[in-house]
């Protein structure tokens, strides 16, 4: 069973509101029911109306504003947004009394930055002056104690510089990477490099590069190796004996040798299950160790007893 109820369409103008009301009321009535539907369709406005028409556009056009036909260019409304919105202080008509408000501390001697004295740097340099004062007069009095004699380790720490190098921790174990670090220590840097150059081991290539970060920061950041550029060559060579009991003649004291090189454990980078027989398994744990875990790079005169 199917109702049909009158629908009002706006496009048909033949027909009046008044007709169509009593249509839907009687449609309604009939059917015993309170419900009043009404349909409207969007084609029925008229969305040709105005088309082919050419005077209508000339007959806006004359009517408009000349601003509004300059604002419709972007960089003329861009323009007159800056103009408007970000003016600057000459503009304003309180110019006058804004300078006349201005402090007197704005002027250029007062605003000049302060010099740096030791007082306006203390909290920085000296944060704790008190520990740093305790501190020296401990040292003074081991020093009068010794009748001012300081062991080897205090005059390499007081007249020659160091440089701590350590390497990210490689997939390796600490018994592979252990007998390069053996093979490189107490030999100057370029023998060491060479070593590891010609060195049939897989991470031999790592340690090599290692030593060349290490020797390159030594020279910049630290100021070592540059006795051949500074002119700090001896007049006579200097036989002096290694770690490894090899006698070697120096002629720069500033060349670079390792002091000490070792490894470090580093954390398990995985696990792996072992299967064997008769249902047993075992768990194999794959190591990682860090390369010169610390080098020391120091100049080649410490070594001269």
């Amino acid at each position: 069973m199917s109702l049909r109820l009158a629908t009002r369409r706006l496009a048909l103008p033949s027909q009046s509101p008044s007709a169509s009301l009593l249509t839907l009321g009687k449609t309604a009535s009939q059917g015993n029911t309170g419900v009043v539907v009404q349909r409207r369709n969007k084609w029925s406005i008229n969305m040709f109306k105005g088309w082919g028409k050419s005077g209508a556009k000339d007959s806006g056009d004359k009517g408009q504003d000349p601003v509004a036909s300059e604002l419709d260019d972007p960089k003329k409304r861009q323009q007159f947004l800056q103009r408007n919105m970000r003016g600057g202080v000459e503009d304003n008509i309180f110019q006058d009394e804004i300078e006349a408000a201005k402090p007197a501390s704005e002027t250029p001697a007062a605003s000049a930055s302060e010099e740096r004295t030791k007082e306006s740097l203390a909290m920085v340099v000296d944060p704790d002056a008190r520990s740093r004062i305790r501190w020296q007069r401990k040292k003074v009095i081991q020093l009068v104690r010794r009748n001012g004699e300081v062991t080897r380790e205090e005059r390499i720490k007081m007249t020659e510089r160091e440089l701590l190098h350590k390497s990210e921790f490689m997939p390796t174990s600490v018994k592979k990477l252990v007998m390069l670090a053996r093979q490189i220590a107490g030999k100057p840097v370029d023998e060491a490099i060479q070593q590891m150059q010609w060195s049939k081991k897989k991470f031999a290539a790592e340690v090599k590069y290692h030593l060349e970060e290490a020797r390159d920061m030594a020279v910049v950041q630290r100021g070592m190796g540059l006795g051949k550029v500074n002119g700090d060559l001896l007049d006579k060579p200097r036989k002096v004996q290694t770690k490894d009991g090899k006698w070697i003649e120096i002629a720069d004291p500033t060349r670079l040798y390792v002091a000490q090189s070792w490894v470090g454990r580093g954390p398990w980078r995985g696990k792996e299950l072992d299967y064997k027989g008769r249902g047993r398994m075992g768990i194999i744990q794959h190591p990682s160790t860090s390369k010169l875990s610390q080098a020391n790079i120091v100049p080649l005169n410490q070594m001269i007893q």
